[in-house]
């Protein structure tokens, strides 16, 4: 899944994404670059508000969330690395296995443990390998599926 950025401040989300107490301003500025496309890693639903993890401009080893509005979908094909995962909660999460097998997989990963730094790596890789596939690669497979025998 590809998405490329259309804002990149505060002043650009609806009233219910922006948390004070949470850092999420109408002065706020995210480190993406209008224009610029970048591959989701993993997202999530809360409450009706969707949040993508991607490496944005200030990317270091570990995917940053930003709020859906700053962006548009320009690429809408599921990574096949991709699990689904509901909490008891309402909490919709989209992502890699590891993220849901490895108990506090994202902590340890912005925690800079070697293991989780390294598996994000070689995940990342996998997936933007994927998203640079063309698209009319997946209209030829979803051609297979409708003429293979039943």
């Amino acid at each position: 899944m590809k998405i490329r950025c259309i804002a990149n401040t505060g002043a650009s989300l609806p009233e219910h994404d922006l948390d004070p107490n949470g850092g999420y301003t109408r002065d706020l500025e995210f480190g993406l670059t209008i224009g610029k496309e970048y591959v989701v890693y993993a997202f999530y639903e809360w409450k009706g508000q969707i949040w993508y993890y991607i490496a944005d401009d200030h990317y270091m080893y570990y995917p940053m969330q930003n709020p859906a509005p700053l962006f548009e979908v320009v690429d809408d094909r599921l990574s096949k690395y991709w699990r689904f995962n509901l909490r008891p909660n309402g909490l919709l999460r989209v992502a890699f296995s590891q993220w849901f097998t490895i108990p506090y997989f994202y902590d340890k990963l912005t925690d800079q443990e070697p293991a989780e730094v390294d598996l994000f790596k070689r995940i990342r890789y996998l997936m933007d390998r994927e998203a640079e596939k063309p698209p009319e690669a997946t209209e030829t497979e979803d051609k297979e599926l409708a003429t293979a025998p039943a």
